[in-house]
């Protein structure tokens, strides 16, 4: 995960070991090897992280410790119970840990990256802009502003954070740094700068 805040919880939490370090569980939790973000139709968010380490001297106790107590921290801060923490595991040198946010603005404040859920209208009304060039999934054709605008109602997903999104309907436009790999699923680049745009049909 590229996020700020959870690097800080995950070498804080680093501490040399002479043993191997053992998974916490076998289970199969589900096909991906990266990290994503399941985006709800009322806005709330699943997060799967998916981290991979050069040398396993991470302990899992140590992590889980301060994922519990950061989110802990948060929900404290707000007086409510609006991030869960499930489960955490590490196999060897992987990290994967699941959160359930209530919202996007939950999601913002505790990463640190921008994600914004909802209607083309009501993300002019929170500041995003829409001058920007996407790409149609079916056509391959490009637009602009003004046919951006004649969508007003559709949904839409902006953010800032490199990973693979599961929306709660079938993509209908991209911005230049997004991949689309599925009729609702798509993967911001890496390489790239900026906010990812994705228009839902």
């Amino acid at each position: 995960m590229e996020s700020g805040l959870v690097n800080k919880i995950i070498l804080s939490a680093a501490v040399a070991v002479m043993s191997v370090l053992c998974a916490c569980s076998g289970e199969e939790m589900d096909e991906y090897a990266e990290t994503t973000l399941a985006v709800g139709k009322r806005g709330e968010i699943s997060e799967r992280i998916i981290e991979s380490f050069d040398k396993d001297y991470y302990d899992l106790g140590e992590l889980q410790s301060e994922f519990e107590s950061s989110v802990s921290e948060y929900n404290g801060s707000i007086g409510g119970d609006e991030i869960k923490l499930g489960k955490i595991e590490l196999n060897g040198t992987t990290l994967t840990v699941d959160l359930k946010y209530t919202g996007p603005s939950d999601y913002e404040n505790f990463t640190g990256e921008r994600l914004f859920v909802g209607t083309i209208a009501d993300a002019c009304d929170e500041g995003y802009s829409m001058d920007v060039t996407l790409k149609g999934v079916e056509s391959g054709d490009k637009i602009g502003r003004v046919q951006i605008m004649g969508m007003i109602n559709s949904n839409i997903i902006i953010l800032s954070e490199h990973v693979r999104v599961k929306a709660f309907d079938d993509i209908a436009y991209v911005s230049a740094n997004v991949d689309v790999i599925g009729d609702s699923e798509a993967r911001v680049l890496s390489e790239s700068d900026g906010l990812a745009y994705i228009i839902l049909k």
